[in-house]
């Protein structure tokens, strides 16, 4: 009877901590339910949409001549190496034969000064030689025209009636003399061109840039003597891209337009003012650019130095109806940030011209243009995104009237 009453006493225990279990479990599965269903409710709204602050600037259809910028080095417009013609010893040198000498050339009523001498005596020879020669030709000449008269008039005596044969009229001797004067003249000229050669004089006004020879040189004909440089005008060799010679005014089909070229002297930065008077209207392969040439200091005018390297700008056409769009104010290479309405508004537009200071497009109502007066963004947020809330503050100074009449302007190109 012990053994089944302790049984029955643990079944009774087990039962009870079950039951309690259960009233545990379910009175929190009560009380859940009752929070759930009787507890504060969270309150929903919308979240406040973040507003950023932005500068604009009113856009204005304008008038812009465009300023093209390459850079180059000074060259004369002349440049000649003298060479000897023919060979002898100097007898002269002229005084200020050193390099960055000045001399004077040709005029209606002198000759260009004389820089060098060579030995006349043998030339001078050669020209009496050659004269004596001419007098010999001309004297047999002379002589057969004589004999053929002669020979005439003895055939008419022997009165055969028959023409006279070549040889008796002398026809062959006196083509030979013929032939011989004309050889002696034209040596008589030759001599005369080499004794004139021994002379070497400047062919135009010219500065010395290099000298090869002094006094007792013995030169040989094609040996270097001297390297002129025209004084005067120069010219400037200018590299332009293919998009900025399109750029360029023309007049009959010939590029024209004034340049000013721009340099440092003495520490001071000084400026001359040209014109391109040619295009080599060629493209270079390894540039894939077009040169033009400008000169300067024409009708007495100032010029800068020969070997100088100079900046220079180009005037080029004018660009009508466009607006200036600043770096700024572009993302993704071809759109412009505008303030529309308190929002940002993101618009494509077509690109006409980048340059260093701002984007040249097209100005209007079309598409792909900017209209007169629109707000463009100057000052963009971090992540420019299409209708984000912006609010605009206003530059000092800035007019209200942005978009009035087309002005004209200057800029100059990126380059």
């Amino acid at each position: 009877m012990s053994r089944k009453a302790s049984v029955n006493e643990r079944l009774v225990r087990t039962g009870t901590w079950v039951v309690i279990a259960l009233v545990i479990l379910g009175g929190a599965a009560g009380v859940t339910r009752f929070l759930i269903l009787n507890g504060p409710e969270a309150r929903s709204f919308e979240p406040e949409e973040s507003v950023v602050t932005v500068e604009v600037q009113k856009a204005e259809v304008s008038e812009f001549r465009l300023m093209l910028k390459s850079q180059g080095e000074v060259m004369p417009c002349r440049r000649t190496a003298v060479t000897a013609e023919v060979g002898g010893k100097l007898t002269f040198v002229h005084s200020k034969f050193e390099t960055g000498e000045i001399f004077q050339g040709p005029d209606p009523d002198r000759r260009g000064d004389l820089l060098l001498q060579i030995d006349r005596a043998d030339y001078e020879a050669a020209l009496a030689a050659a004269e004596a020669t001419l007098a010999d030709a001309r004297l047999s000449l002379t002589m057969e025209e004589v004999r053929k008269a002669q020979a005439l008039r003895d055939w008419v005596k022997i009165g055969n009636g028959e023409k006279a044969s070549e040889l008796v009229r002398r026809v062959p001797q006196i083509a030979s003399a013929k032939a011989k004067i004309t050889a002696a003249e034209a040596a008589l000229g030759k001599a005369r061109r080499d004794l004139s050669r021994t002379e070497i004089r400047v062919p135009y006004d010219c500065r010395l840039e290099r000298t090869y020879v002094d006094v007792g040189s013995t030169v040989a004909a094609g040996m270097p003597l001297v390297d002129l440089v025209s004084r005067g005008a120069v010219e400037l060799r200018l590299p332009l891209s293919l998009e900025d010679y399109g750029y360029l005014n023309r007049e009959d089909g010939v590029v024209t337009g004034e340049v000013v070229a721009t340099g440092r002297i003495g520490g001071k930065e000084v400026t001359w003012n040209g014109r391109i008077i040619r295009s080599e209207g060629m493209v270079e392969r390894a540039t894939r650019s077009i040169n033009v040439v400008a000169e300067f200091g024409t009708d007495g005018g100032e010029a800068p130095p020969i070997g100088m390297f100079v900046q220079a700008s180009i005037r080029g056409k004018i660009l009508s109806r466009v607006v200036r769009v600043p770096h700024a104010a572009m993302i993704n290479g071809n759109n412009v940030l505008f303030a529309k309405e308190g929002r940002l508004d993101i618009r494509p537009v077509d690109v006409l011209r980048t340059e260093s200071s701002a984007v040249i497009v097209q100005g209007g109502p079309g598409e792909g243009e900017v209209p007169a007066g629109a707000e463009m963004v100057i000052t963009p947020p971090n992540s420019p995104v299409q209708n984000r809330r912006i609010r605009i503050e206003r530059i000092a100074g800035e007019e209200s009237d942005s978009g009035g009449d087309a002005k004209k302007a200057e800029t100059e190109s990126g380059e």
